[in-house]
């Protein structure tokens, strides 16, 4: 059953901190329907209510939105809680690709590194995304246990030579110039 959970989770969720807050937020809406005499069972209908009554980000109802019938007939009230641990414990076996970035990046940024990691890396992968201002610009990623450093630091690390050569060979061609 909660394979299928993490199926639904990861088609619209993308990142580690957003799969925590979407588990969060269904518990909550789940609270909402059984603890809160409102006589109401989970359906599209009752998300309208639980996004009038909490009044959470338009995100956040659109990601409850798109959570199929099936899913949301699934939880009671007696197996709200078991089945969400679960379902946080599964998501532990997801793979990974770990992103490290210069700078914090928009929620619509790491939707847009989700979908392509899910379109052409892997349907059901979650990515772990830290901030590290030192790397300046570019970034550095760990997929399968393997680095892939893209940053500036790396690269002129890497050309440091080079870009020393061909600065001393500038120099050289500017100093031996006939100054008019």
């Amino acid at each position: 059953m909660t394979n299928s959970f993490l199926k639904i989770f990861t088609e619209h969720t993308y990142s580690r901190a957003d799969f925590a807050h979407n588990i969060s937020l269904v518990r909550e809406f789940f609270e909402f329907i059984f603890f809160t005499k409102r006589d109401v069972s989970a359906s599209k209908d009752s998300i309208e209510q639980f996004a009038a009554y909490s009044k959470k980000p338009f995100v956040d109802i659109a990601f409850l939105r798109t959570l199929p019938s099936s899913f949301l007939d699934t939880f009671t009230k007696e197996s709200l809680y078991e089945t969400l641990k679960r379902l946080s414990e599964e998501s532990k076996q997801l793979k990974t690709l770990s992103l490290t970035v210069p700078t914090v990046l928009s929620r619509e940024d790491v939707a847009a590194i989700g979908i392509w990691a899910h379109q052409e890396v892997d349907a059901n992968l979650l990515i772990d995304i830290d901030v590290d201002p030192s790397i300046a610009a570019g970034c550095r990623l760990v997929w399968n246990n393997q680095l892939h450093d893209f940053s500036l630091d790396r690269y002129l690390a890497e050309s440091q030579a080079a870009l020393h050569k061909r600065l001393v060979q500038t120099q050289k061609v500017t100093t031996m110039s006939p100054r008019t």
